[in-house]
């Protein structure tokens, strides 16, 4: 389809002017938000991934996951998008999430946490379900394409939504999210610094995105494309400006 052509030619035209095609791509998938919104949905998760053809991929799912190519819940992506692609490439992945005991201290660690607080204050433990679901809707409403996902909005209102939990759900919650963000993008530096003079893709979520790719940055700051620069080539050659008669246009896609 066009997108992969035009995804492709965006990939090639950054990689004419580099003497290595050792580019790292941090992308953040939707989840079940890829079913809701059509300007990245699953076809356009797979597009991207197909146009950069990464050597390597980082994936947001615990080694047993990987291993087994099993059902991932609330990452919807993998079994609709990402295990059908490894079953037809030879590309090295790497799980980013901890498993075992790691997994069992990290996760028990922020659910006692968030156990603590509907016990203490269960109208405060509701007050951070609806603002994460409005959070989603006013996400949704924003994004247009694969560029807002990556953008610095999106950024920024995830960030509010995780100070809203870090202020309600306490200390303890705030330190289960570090351990489980810094084993994350632990996991990605390393990845990439084994890996010189290959592509790497690195698959967060719209919630961690921002995070990883300052990480990958700070270790690689001459290899990284900002996500949001890579999609917004593409973008730029499929969707027209905003006009009445241009159903493509920008402005016009989501009210058909």
């Amino acid at each position: 389809m066009a997108i992969n052509i035009l995804l492709a030619a965006a990939t090639g035209q950054h990689a004419s002017a580099t003497t290595a095609d050792d580019r790292i791509l941090v992308i953040g998938a939707l989840h079940a938000l890829h079913e809701r919104e059509p300007g990245f949905d699953y076809h356009g998760l797979r597009a991207a991934i197909e146009a950069f053809a990464p050597n390597v991929m980082v994936l947001e799912v615990r080694p047993d996951e990987l291993a087994a190519r099993k059902a991932t819940p609330g990452r919807p992506e993998y079994p609709a998008v990402i295990w059908p692609l490894l079953g037809r490439s030879d590309v090295q992945t790497v799980a980013m999430e901890p498993g075992g005991a790691t997994f069992d201290a990290i996760a028990g660690a922020a659910g006692a946490a968030f156990a603590v607080l509907r016990e203490r204050d269960p109208a405060a433990a509701a007050a951070l379900t609806r603002l994460e679901s409005e959070a989603d809707a006013i996400l949704l409403t924003h994004w247009q394409s694969a560029v807002e996902v990556h953008d610095g909005l999106t950024a920024r209102i995830v960030g509010g939504v995780q100070a809203a939990q870090f202020a309600l759900a306490g200390p303890e919650f705030v330190a289960a999210q570090q351990d489980w963000d810094q084993y994350m993008a632990k996991q990605a530096v390393a990845t990439v610094q084994a890996h010189p003079g290959k592509r790497v893709m690195i698959v967060g979520s719209y919630k961690n995105h921002a995070l990883l790719e300052k990480c990958i940055g700070k270790a690689a700051p001459q290899r990284l494309i900002p996500a949001a620069t890579w999609f917004g080539a593409a973008h730029a050659a499929t969707i027209g400006p905003a006009e009445p008669g241009n159903p493509h246009s920008r402005q016009n896609r989501k009210q058909q």
